[in-house]
């Protein structure tokens, strides 16, 4: 079963009835809830196709349940919203809606911020043990400007390797799986790789082909790393985001270019990535200069193709 983090808040099964001595305390619809977190008076819609909005009751104990009957009505705005509660929110804009049930009320603004397409990186690189690490993505709408107010979910494939930790994720375990993004209709997944620390490159078993190794450079250090002979995607991560990461040259036979000649990666920002093809005998040359930070930590990832 796929863990699962809700941008929104999750509509919780009304309980059973209860009772205490000989009187039955029987529940009453109290009020409407909206979809959203902390049953805010603000709804945000970023399906760009129609959407139904589902709203929820909640009785005198606070227990809440799907409402089913409930009518709506658009009091102000030119949002499409139909008596059901469906929203059709092809652009950018806010209206006021009424929703009613029987003798419950409940009044809310309505904000369309429709997303087209959503934008991630290709993979993202982590290391077994490590603390979680946000996921970054950005949601774009049809004119292309970044939308901030979105609602939507997040998945993973597999659990063993990762595990979220409200809008991060957690490495558990050297592996791959996938994230997968929603907001509104669209979707971005992205490859979490998590890579096995070691103490070289050289002379691990071939089906090992996650691995990552720790690094620090004070001002004018060099440090060489022997390589395997293979094709590798090379990924220096640093420790800091805001460090520049050290130069980084590979010596020897073999050549590294920006991608695999396929497509080039998107990554993290602060990341340093490369497809790197090697004989044997080659080596990866980091050297931190004389300027910059007293000393750069972080560490360098392979991802061995063949």
């Amino acid at each position: 079963m796929r863990p699962r983090s809700r941008l929104v808040t999750a509509l919780l099964a009304l309980g059973g009835v209860g009772a205490t001595g000989v009187h039955v305390l029987r529940p009453k619809p109290a009020r409407l809830v909206t979809p959203g977190p902390g049953d805010a008076d603000t709804v945000i819609v970023n399906a760009m196709r129609p959407a139904r909005l589902e709203m929820s009751v909640a009785d005198q104990y606070d227990r809440r349940a799907p409402a089913v009957g409930v009518h709506f009505r658009r009091l102000t705005g030119t949002v499409p919203v139909s008596h059901s509660g469906i929203v059709t929110c092809p652009l950018t804009e806010d209206a006021a809606v009424r929703a009613t049930l029987g003798p419950l009320t409940r009044e809310f603004v309505l904000r369309c911020r429709p997303v087209k397409w959503v934008e991630a990186v290709s993979s993202l690189n982590l290391v077994a043990g490590d603390s979680a690490r946000p996921l970054h993505f950005v949601a774009r709408g049809p004119d292309g400007a970044r939308v901030t107010e979105l609602r939507g979910d997040v998945t993973i494939e597999d659990g063993r390797v990762v595990q979220l930790v409200g809008p991060a994720v957690q490495p558990i375990r050297p592996g791959r799986t996938v994230a997968g993004v929603t907001v509104g209709n669209a979707k971005a997944n992205i490859l979490i790789l998590v890579h096995r620390l070691v103490t070289t490159f050289v002379g691990n078993p071939r089906d090992d082909d996650l691995l990552a190794m720790p690094v620090r450079l004070a001002r004018g250090d060099t440090i060489e790393l022997s390589v395997p002979k293979a094709a590798f995607w090379l990924t220096y991560l640093p420790r800091d985001p805001d460090d520049a990461p050290p130069t980084i040259v590979l010596r020897g036979g073999g050549g590294c270019s920006n991608g695999d000649g396929v497509r080039a990666k998107r990554v993290e920002v602060g990341e340093y990535t490369r497809y790197c093809i090697t004989d044997d005998g080659a080596t990866v040359r980091l050297a931190h200069g004389v300027a910059g930070a007293d000393t750069v930590r972080g560490t360098i990832a392979l991802q061995i193709v063949w």
